[in-house]
């Protein structure tokens, strides 16, 4: 099977790109600690955000599993 371009279809089998990548600033859910954290960085070559804890208290962190935080989460 031939990709576009007319390359072999296995140069086309990196990884998915992620559904959602956080901009700085946004707050996110690190699903894998369970914790709160505000989007600092993004690593596409790791797919990894950066987060630092929402009232900027703390070390940050790195995590592949995140998802915006939903609104009752970003209220507390």
């Amino acid at each position: 099977m031939d990709a576009p371009g007319g390359g072999s279809a296995l140069m086309w089998a990196a990884a998915p790109a992620p559904r959602w990548v956080p901009a700085p600033g946004v707050l996110v859910k690190d699903t894998a600690r369970g914790q709160l954290g505000t989007a600092v960085a993004w690593d596409g070559d790791t797919r990894t955000v950066t987060l630092v804890p929402p009232d900027g208290n703390g070390e940050p962190w790195e995590t592949g599993a995140f998802r915006p935080a939903n609104e009752p989460e970003g209220q507390r």
